[in-house]
């Protein structure tokens, strides 16, 4: 079960496609943070993990709030018999020796947002004013690389960044970066000429995939990986798709809560508000969510690539759609492209020791 806590709507950085919103000063208390804890461990199924994120705005500027905030967990843990997991996601501008040590202390895994090399990042991730952010992102992710076990990348692609992806993943390989999440921007309009660049850009980053584990270098790439596990589970299982609004819920500043952190925005109290967690939950905006889950698409019903097809992912839907059930073309033609990629390396590196051990590790 995920719980992502918004600490902020503040952000040092204006990048050009954040599903954040406008930019300002409204950070979270310790008490609607202590009473979403509660909610979690609440509604904790048990023996599922309770994953807890730090998100934003930039969680970062809210570093006091985060050491409470652990605390507090760490405090409420004892009372459940769930595994409990803390995560952040940062544009990595901030980072210091305190945040590292913070970081190793409690165990918090860490997940920097970089696009790639600064040609590409430097795109969309700026400064007010339009300065780019990889310098200052480079020389912090440099010294987290030493410092972390389990550091992963976040780079979001666009239509005028996706035929740069193979760069990107090479860059962070070559940084030190084993795992590495290529996320799709789903704010903007892709046209229909970026989907053969998605198929061209997933196959060449399979090919470089295979090549690594051919020279013993492990490597995790999320549109690689996540397939090959759907492969030996036979397609996704019900428990694997969206749970938004029952095993995933987002918190704004506010303590509004939202079924995935990417509904909460400026936090304008809009349909996907599910209720305030001072107040309670809006049981008939959860209901009517709930019916809308999944996937509607009447082409899809017939699809041979159905069950390992991620066509069901609600906020990926509806700021693509308008609809949280139902997928749009340009996430067919990816998942199209990330299906076939991951069948190349999986039929070509069925015999290496290296990879098998690697896909064990996601069932172990």
């Amino acid at each position: 079960m995920k719980f992502t806590l918004g600490l902020t709507h503040n952000c040092n950085l204006s990048c050009k496609y954040c599903y954040s919103g406008r930019k300002f000063k409204k950070d979270m208390s310790l008490n609607t943070a202590q009473k979403i804890v509660d909610f979690a461990m609440d509604v904790a199924i048990q023996g599922q993990v309770l994953d807890f994120s730090f998100f934003g705005g930039e969680p970062f500027l809210c570093f006091d709030l985060m050491k409470d905030i652990t605390s507090y967990i760490r405090e409420r843990e004892r009372d459940v018999e769930n595994p409990v997991r803390l995560s952040v996601t940062t544009n990595g501008t901030i980072l210091n020796q305190s945040i590292f040590d913070f970081l190793k202390e409690e165990n918090v895994d860490l997940c920097i947002s970089i696009d790639g090399p600064e040609y590409v990042h430097d795109l969309n991730r700026c400064y007010e004013g339009g300065t780019g952010s990889f310098a200052q992102v480079l020389k912090n992710l440099k010294i987290a690389i030493e410092q972390l076990d389990g550091l992963q990348v976040n780079a979001v692609y666009g239509p005028e960044t996706v035929d740069r992806l193979m760069e990107s993943v090479s860059f962070f390989v070559q940084l030190g970066i084993s795992v590495v999440h290529l996320n799709p921007n789903i704010f903007t309009s892709w046209p229909e000429d970026a989907y053969p660049k998605l198929n061209n850009s997933f196959m060449k980053i399979a090919d470089y995939y295979v090549q690594s584990y051919e020279r013993e270098h492990e490597i995790a790439i999320n549109l690689i990986d996540s397939k090959i596990v759907l492969f030996l589970k036979g397609g996704y299982t019900a428990g694997d798709i969206c749970g938004m609004g029952e095993t995933e819920w987002g918190f704004a500043p506010s303590g509004n809560i939202y079924p995935c952190e990417r509904f909460i925005g400026e936090d304008d109290g809009s349909s996907f508000c599910l209720g305030n967690i001072h107040t309670g939950l809006d049981l008939e905006s959860r209901c009517s969510l709930l019916h809308h889950r999944g996937n509607h698409n009447e082409e899809c019903k017939s699809c041979d690539w159905q069950k390992y097809c991620m066509n069901w992912c609600g906020c990926t839907n509806y700021h693509l759609t308008g609809h949280t059930d139902l997928a749009s073309p340009v996430i067919c033609a990816s998942e199209r492209s990330a299906i076939k990629a991951a069948k190349h390396v999986f039929t070509t590196l069925s015999g290496n020791e290296l990879f098998i051990d690697h896909l064990y590790s996601f069932f172990s």
